[in-house]
């Protein structure tokens, strides 16, 4: 048993955090030995592109579109080491307070060998074909923008997820506008981006789509846009995501800080980085921070967290 106060948006809760029970009793006494916080939820990885870690700096469709520079290190890559390195990503991403991973994966039946049976990662599988869809079992559907594939494929591919009752996912508005409406026409359950689409994020809004902000990888390729940003912040279905593992860890701590350099409003960050649980059904966890180090004099937890907290300030995480 860990006694101290649990971070949430609506302030300190002082208690006790009963780790075999998972679950915290707030109490009459202020104590402050140690901050819990619920663990974190990355709404959008490319986690088996940790094998590629210090990818080239070059332009965005050369290193991740179909046929670029991801596609042809993935082709020759053995399953085996695709898998060791996405085992060895997520426990370091989970000792840093990451629960989930909504994984994007590439390759039909083929890429959703490399996560299989990895449970804190939650495939959403790219069906080469309608009949591939049919027969694929993932937590949902999510493709690259709707420029890199057969449009009828992705509306059939969209009327299969609806009769499964599973997620529909895209990115859009990454580079430009030119593959919004299209993204759009989909009703996709959840799209990442829309950095450089201002003029079309009130549409994206006004149908309640939830939208994954990466935004440490739209830095590295130059197309950060902070007006979205700021305007996706004020949006009660914004997530973060860490996007391509080549690039960027997928330590949701990385992304908090990285976002609220740019962004301030931490609060909002702390909300984008745990909504994924809500949004997604699935349990979050526990993190104990010690009050050694970045947490010893703080005066705003939270902001502490989302700013500057390492794994040095976590004495425990329990998922």
């Amino acid at each position: 048993m860990f006694r101290g106060a649990l971070i949430t948006l609506e302030g300190l809760k002082h208690g006790y955090f009963i780790p075999r029970e998972m679950k915290f009793e707030e109490s009459r006494i202020d104590f402050c030995d140690f901050f819990f916080s619920q663990t974190f939820f990355n709404a959008h990885t490319h986690i088996a592109d940790s094998s590629f870690m210090e990818a080239p700096r070059i332009d965005l469709k050369a290193l991740v579109a179909p046929g670029g520079y991801k596609h042809r290190m993935l082709e020759k890559a053995s399953l085996d080491e695709l898998r060791e390195d996405v085992m060895r990503e997520v426990e370091f991403s989970r000792s840093c307070g990451t629960s989930f991973f909504l994984d994007f994966r590439e390759g039909g039946m083929k890429g959703l060998k490399v996560v299989e049976n990895i449970k804190p990662i939650l495939p959403l599988a790219r069906p080469l074909t309608v009949e591939e869809a049919e027969k694929i079992e993932s937590f949902g559907f999510a493709y690259s923008s709707t420029r890199d594939h057969d449009f009828e494929l992705l509306q059939e591919v969209k009327k299969i997820a609806k009769k499964k009752k599973k997620i529909f996912a895209i990115h859009a508005g990454e580079i430009d506008c030119g593959d919004v409406e299209k993204a759009l026409e989909l009703e996709p359950d959840l799209i990442i981006h829309m950095n450089m689409c201002e003029e079309m994020l009130n549409e994206v809004l006004e149908m309640e789509i939830p939208v994954v902000s990466c935004i440490r990888s739209n830095a590295f390729f130059g197309i950060t846009n902070l007006k979205v940003y700021r305007k996706l912040s004020e949006y009660d279905l914004w997530l973060l995501g860490t996007d391509n593992a080549m690039i960027s860890s997928t330590s949701m701590l990385d992304e908090m800080h990285f976002s609220s350099y740019l962004l301030g409003c931490e609060e909002s960050i702390f909300k984008a980085a745990t909504l994924g649980f809500e949004i997604f059904k699935v349990k979050s966890g526990f993190i104990v921070f010690n009050r050694k180090f970045n947490f010893k004099k703080t005066n705003d937890p939270l902001k502490t967290l989302v700013r500057r907290a390492v794994p040095l300030d976590i004495e425990a995480v329990f998922h």
